[in-house]
């Protein structure tokens, strides 16, 4: 009888041992579909200007590397896209993602539209004929092939003009983005189609914007960005975002709470891990970066600091969500 116990003895522990090899390799065969074939090479920390060509195009971008970067560890990976007329260096300033999101780990890249005069984000819904899908796939295949970037942990943020075209991508690159965060932008362009997966959203957009309204309808006469992208008039703000927490598997109604007295936060019930979805609304808000510097008050609105931006979108961006 004992030498019977002895057996089913170092049977059952065989079995454990067996058990936590599959679940270990297992963990470490999910680990290594994350990580990108930038591991283990050298990098060094800091900012610098990167190229890459496009369609016979040059195109550049700011690749900023964190100080706390290790080559052996997968680090997320963020994508800043300036406003209509802006560029890569203003961008960077404005939205300061490249050194606080540096001090989160994140590897953060702030490109450069096309065009010279008006540099501008196209939002062409076919991927296929949009250059800047073209160009946001190559920084992405070349970042990856790099340094070593968690693949379930890229996110796209940006404003106005930038924020319309992260949510074209999050259509446009489908499984690629764990999470966006358009800023002044969300309601330009339609969700995804059924079928394509889910990601997170929070959004910012004040009451007041002139540029893009809250409340839907065509573009600031001043501002040429109907003619320039050639998009529709704008969505109403509340039902662009309700459009996504529909598309995600979220419930209704939102949850709505006070951020301060000139801020409202929505938050829809319910939704899966991979496809939260959140609304600031910016009471008397203009066109602008939550919790930044003024920026032509006259001509793009109040810019409001009860609340800062970058602080919520790297809050949002840190697990969960994750793909």
């Amino acid at each position: 009888m004992l030498h019977t116990m002895r057996i089913r003895t170092t049977t059952t522990v065989l079995a454990l041992a067996v058990v936590l090899l599959v679940a270990v390799s297992t963990s470490e065969a999910a680990a290594a579909k994350r990580t990108s074939g930038g591991c283990r090479k050298p990098a060094t920390a800091g900012v610098t200007t990167r190229h890459v060509t496009v369609g016979g195009t040059d195109r550049e971008y700011l690749l900023s590397i964190p100080d706390r970067y290790d080559p052996a560890r997968p680090a997320p990976l963020l994508f800043d896209f300036h406003g209509l007329g802006s560029d890569m260096e203003q961008q960077a300033l404005y939205t300061k993602l490249d050194t606080r999101g540096g001090a989160r780990g994140y590897v953060v890249v702030t490109p450069n539209g096309q065009g010279d005069a008006l540099r501008h984000w196209s939002l062409d819904p076919s991927p296929a004929a949009n250059p800047d899908v073209a160009f946001t796939q190559a920084m992405l295949r070349t970042t990856k092939g790099t340094l070593c970037i968690d693949s379930k942990r890229v996110f796209s943020t940006g404003i106005s003009n930038g924020a319309m075209f992260s949510t074209l991508l999050a259509c446009a690159l489908p499984g690629r983005l764990a999470a966006i965060a358009p800023v002044s932008g969300i309601n330009a362009t339609a969700v995804c189609t059924a079928g394509t997966p889910r990601v997170s959203v929070v959004a910012f957009h004040g009451t007041a914007d002139p540029i893009v309204p809250y409340q839907g309808g065509a573009y600031f006469s001043g501002e040429p960005i109907g003619r320039v992208l050639g998009v529709p008039d704008a969505k109403p703000v509340d039902d662009a975002t309700a459009a996504w927490a529909s598309f995600d598997g979220c419930g209704t109604p939102a949850a709505q709470s006070n951020v301060g007295d000139d801020v409202q936060r929505l938050v829809w019930p319910d939704c899966p891990r991979d496809g939260a979805v959140q609304l600031y609304r910016v009471v008397g808000g203009g066109h602008t970066w939550p919790g930044s510097f003024a920026v032509r008050a006259d001509r793009l609105g109040a810019t409001n600091t009860s609340i800062d931006a970058t602080r919520v979108i790297l809050d949002f961006f840190a697990p969960p969500p994750r793909r």
